[in-house]
C-alpha cells in the first residue's frame, strides 16, 4: 500500500489509526502493457577461462552483469533495494566491480536510501558488508542505509527460513532478477543468468522485497 501511494496508484480518502482502518481508492490503474522491449537477458560470463561467449552475448543483445548493476545503481533517484544473500567485500577487487564503492558513495551523496537484505550477518558474515556501512558513515549518511538479516535456524542448526534471492532494484522503475549478486565469484568466475526488468512489473518486485525485508532482523 505504501508503495502504491508513492507511485500514485492509490489515494487516501479517510486516514485512520490503526492503519488497517484507513480507506483508500484506486486513483491510477496498475497497467501491465506489452513488456517485450523492457526485458533484457543479463549474463555473468566466466572470465577466468576463454569461452568466447561474447559473440553469443552480442548477437542476442545480452548485457553483462556488471554493466546491468551499474545502470541500475546510477539510475536510482530515491531508493535502491539490494538482496544479496552472500554479498562479499571481494566484490570491490580490481578484477570484479571496484567502482561499486564510488557508485554507492555517489547515490548516498544524492540522498538516495539503500535497503540491503542479506543473511547470516549475525553468524559472522557481518564483516563482509561492513564496507558499505563505512561508506555511509564516512559520508554522514548512515541514516540512509538500512541492513536486514533474513536467516532463521532451529536449535540444532537446521535452516528454517532464509533468503537466497538475488535482486537489485532502482526506485520502482528498474530491477535485476537473477542468480548474480555482489560478490567476486558471481561476477568473474561463475556462469550466472538473470533479467533486467523495466516498467510496471518492477512495482510487484519491490512489494515482495519490502515484505521480506520487514520480516528479517535489523543488523543496523
Amino acid at each position: 500500500i505504501n508503495n502504491a501511494l508513492k507511485t500514485g496508484n492509490l489515494k487516501i480518502i479517510d486516514k485512520k489509526t490503526p492503519w488497517d482502518k484507513t480507506t483508500v481508492i484506486l486513483s491510477k490503474p496498475f497497467l501491465f502493457t506489452d513488456t517485450k522491449e523492457n526485458n533484457f537477458v543479463v549474463i555473468s560470463k566466466p572470465r577466468l577461462r576463454e569461452l568466447s561467449i561474447e559473440n553469443i552475448e552480442k548477437r542476442n543483445g545480452q548485457i553483462d552483469s556488471v554493466d546491468c548493476f551499474r545502470e541500475i545503481i546510477t539510475s536510482a533517484k530515491t531508493v535502491i533495494r539490494i538482496c544479496s544473500p552472500f554479498m562479499q567485500k571481494n566484490v570491490l577487487n580490481d578484477d570484479s566491480f571496484p567502482e561499486l564503492r564510488q557508485l554507492i558513495f555517489d547515490v548516498l551523496k544524492r540522498n538516495v536510501e539503500i535497503k540491503l537484505l542479506s543473511r547470516e550477518l549475525f553468524k559472522g558474515r557481518g564483516v563482509e558488508i561492513q564496507w558499505i556501512i563505512d561508506v555511509a558513515d564516512d559520508l554522514g549518511k548512515i541514516d540512509n542505509l538500512r541492513v536486514v538479516d533474513y536467516h532463521f535456524t532451529s536449535e540444532n542448526g537446521l535452516v528454517l527460513s532464509s533468503t537466497h534471492a538475488k535482486l537489485l532494484i532502482a526506485d520502482y522503475n528498474m530491477a535485476y532478477v537473477g542468480s548474480a549478486e555482489l560478490r567476486r565469484n558471481s561476477l568473474v568466475a561463475n556462469f550466472e543468468v538473470g533479467c533486467l526488468v523495466k516498467g510496471p512489473q518492477v512495482f510487484g518486485i519491490c512489494e515482495v522485497f519490502d515484505f521480506m525485508f520487514s520480516k528479517g532482523r535489523i543488523w543496523r
